[in-house]
Formats: structure tokens, sequence, C-alpha cells
């Protein structure tokens, strides 16, 4: 069986929090003892994920303790704790800890709220991953991602009947737009860069927003912060997109932490997805399509290969193929076919997460790889990104009518014997089964 991360718990009564370890454990998460010296076994383990008990002195203190080691600042940290105590949140958050979650917590809100953290590990990760792959091409990239000092004041939109609490409430932290109407807050989320939404909602319409944003390639890593108007709400709102759900009556110090939690997390994933782009360039990139070139694919993936083997850990590629961008050459002429393969490769990149690669793979064919991601998740990104790509008009110069292209899809996972040429043989398999006609 795959893991889906691995957990270090530290500080913990294993008694008091034997329920919600053994859920993660069924879940596929594989949890490490931080024994005595928990900081230690976290720079040489280096998990994706450190779980802070309350089992001896204050968790925010431990907490604090990995913050403060260079060689386990970037990997995050959640405190477990029953007390629904905002005061603890707001410490936490002034200690750069990055979620307090209450081990009592049902599997909606349990999953919904680590999954986003192991995300983040895997993007740390990947920076140096890429890093490490682009050295041996000869160039250099950054491969830790460190926060600014003076970070830029935050920006929040308000959603739904009376968001005038909620601007009260962290005007003096953000700036704030409010605004009533669900189809204008999308419309205006797609212009503008927020850093987080909070969502006043009071029934079916808020929650199928929340469905929608996520289902949008271009937001569906925003947080989300649902105020929930009554307890059926609150029951549903984590299976529908919510990042963080608060009942009423609202808390000012619980709103608070919550949102500047996860827009500080949001900062860090904007921040790491610029440096990740340090290691295209030159000597990495195809010239083509700009994205990266095929020997760089292999000596990273070789690299996520071996990662994958040893810690057993979920990894998969996908093939999109392009067939008719000949057919776009031979009436309109190479400029024109070069253009269009150029704003695929852009396209395909930016529908992806910033954790997943893009590499042009043969002639009109582009590969994917999506480390710690699970077949079936990768099956669903690649069938959305086919969806977008096969229902776009291409412009391309000189060609003075919309293209259409046809995507073509494959996809696999790797296995224990796999290397780069038996995934690949694989991955092409499952895209040639895909163009066969019944």
């Amino acid at each position: 069986m795959n893991r889906l991360a691995t957990l270090l718990v530290a500080n913990a009564d294993r008694t008091v929090l034997a329920p919600v370890l053994s859920r993660l454990e069924a879940a596929g998460y594989f949890l490490a003892d931080g024994g005595d010296r928990p900081v230690d076994l976290a720079r040489h383990l280096r998990p994706d994920l450190i779980l802070v008990g309350e089992a001896d002195g204050d968790p925010v203190t431990v907490g604090a303790d990995f913050r403060a080691d260079p060689g386990c600042a970037d990997i995050p940290v959640v405190v477990l704790s029953s007390a629904n105590d905002p005061g603890l949140a707001l410490r936490a958050l002034a200690a750069g800890l990055d979620e307090v979650l209450s081990p009592d917590a049902d599997d909606p809100e349990l999953f919904a709220r680590l999954k986003p953290l192991i995300r983040l590990a895997t993007m740390h990760a990947e920076l140096r991953l890429r890093a490490a792959a682009a050295a041996t091409r000869g160039r250099t990239a950054v491969d830790r991602f460190i926060p600014p000092i003076d970070p830029i004041r935050p920006t929040v939109l308000a959603i739904g009947a009376d968001p005038a609490n909620a601007v009260a409430l962290l005007s003096a932290d953000a700036d704030i737009t409010a605004i009533p109407d669900l189809y204008e807050a999308e419309r205006l989320l797609e212009q503008r860069p927020f850093d987080a939404a909070i969502l006043t909602a009071s029934g079916e319409a808020e929650l199928a927003f929340a469905s929608q944003v996520r289902h949008n390639p271009r937001l569906f890593n925003l947080p989300i912060v649902m105020i929930a108007g009554d307890a059926s709400v609150a029951a549903r709102a984590y299976r529908r997109g919510a990042s963080r759900v608060l009942e009423r009556p609202l808390d000012s110090d619980h709103l608070r932490a919550a949102v500047l939690t996860l827009v500080r997390r949001q900062k860090v994933r904007w921040g790491i997805r610029g440096i990740l782009g340090q290691s295209l360039g030159e000597r990495t990139a195809d010239p083509l399509t700009g994205t990266y070139d095929r020997a760089f694919l292999e000596s990273y993936l070789g690299t996520r290969l071996e990662i994958a083997r040893s810690q057993s850990r979920p990894l998969a590629v996908v093939f999109f193929s392009i067939p008719n961008i000949e057919g776009v050459r031979h009436h309109f002429g190479d400029e024109a076919a070069a253009h269009l393969i150029r704003q695929l490769g852009q396209w395909i990149t930016g529908l992806v997460r910033a954790e997943d690669p893009t590499a042009l793979f043969a002639t009109n064919r582009f590969c994917v790889v999506l480390p710690d991601t699970p077949l079936a998740e990768a099956e669903v990104v690649m069938h959305r990104i086919a969806g977008v790509l096969s229902n776009t008009d291409f412009a391309v110069p000189d060609v003075y009518q919309p293209v259409r292209i046809w995507v073509q899809v494959g996809c696999t996972n790797a296995r224990s014997d796999d290397d780069c040429a038996s995934l690949f043989a694989r991955a092409g398999a499952a895209l040639d089964e895909e163009l066969q006609v019944p």
C-alpha cells in the first residue's frame, strides 16, 4: 500500500491520541514517533508533516523548536489540541505554526485540513528536487523558500449577505473587499488575486459556490473560510470545498487566527510557485514550447522514482498528445504550428499545480509528472485539463479563424520496479489505448 505521507508525532500522549492516529494510519499515512529528540529526527527523516501533542509542556513551544531549526524549518507543524482556545490558535500563528486542529475532528474536517499542508510539503520538496535536477544541467536555482520579513498586507474577499461583521473584525489585519452576490464574487475572484475568501453560508447556494471554486482551474487553491449559519451547513462544508468552517456566534480571535493562518499558507504557496520557475531556463527548457525539455524530465523523474520506491509514495505520469497540430502545420505553416504548440505548453503548465512539472516529451506530446498523487486523482486532473483544452478556441497569428485542438491522454502510476523507460512505456501504452477506436 502506498503511503500518502509521513507524519512525525511529537510530544504526544499516545493513549489520548490513539483514535485520531488510528484513523490517519487507516487512511494511508505513515506515523513516526518523535521520541526524546524529535527535532533531530525531523531533520533526518524529513517528514511531510509534524503533529505536536500536549503530553509534556506547551505545544506551541515544542512546535517553535522545529521552526527554529534550519534543517526542518519548512516542514508544516500542526498542534493537536482538544481545547477550543482561540488564544492557543493566535499563539500558534505568532510562532509560525501551520494549524491547530482538534483530534476529535470528524474525517471530512481532519483530512480537508491536513491535505493542503501535505501538498505544501510536496512543494517544498519540489523546490529541492528541481534545483538539484537543474544543477546537473548547469543551471542554478534556489532550493528553499524563506518568507519575507515584511510581508505584503493580505487581501481578502468577504462574500455573502452579511459580510460587515467579518470586515469589522479583520480590517486591522487585511484589506477587505465585501460583495454580497455570489455570481459577482466569482467574477471578481477571476479578475483579481485574493489571498483568501470569507463566505457567509446559509444554505445550498453558498455550498455550491464553494464547490464551484474548487473545480475552477484558476481558483482551486483559494482558501475559503466558511461562516456557517447552522449545523447542517457546517456538517457539509468541508466536503464541498471549505478550508475552514466557523460556526456562529463568531469569535473574533478564532476568525483572525483562521483567516491569517490560511493567508500565510497561500502566500508561501505563491512564493514557492515563483521560485520554482528559476529551474526553468536556457539549459533546462525546450526552446520551442518553453516547458522543461526531455533531458531535464528524465533527470528529475529518476530522483522522484527513487523517492517513490524507497518511501512507498504514489507517483503518476500523464501524457497529453495533440495529433492535429500537424494539420495546422500543413494548412497554415510551421510558424503557426510552433505558436500553437507553445500556447499549449503554457496552458498545460498553468492548469496543473505548481509542483507538477510539464515537459515536452516528443513531437506534439507533453508529459506531466504528479508527485505524491494516486492514479485516481491523476486521472481526474488529466481529464479536467483535456476538457479545458478541447473546448478552447486558440488564436494563432495570421490564421483568421479560431483553432480547435484534438487531445488524447494516457496516464499511469509508478511501480516499485520502474525506471523512466518502463514508466514512459506504460504511459504510452495507455495513450495508445485511448487512441483506439472501438
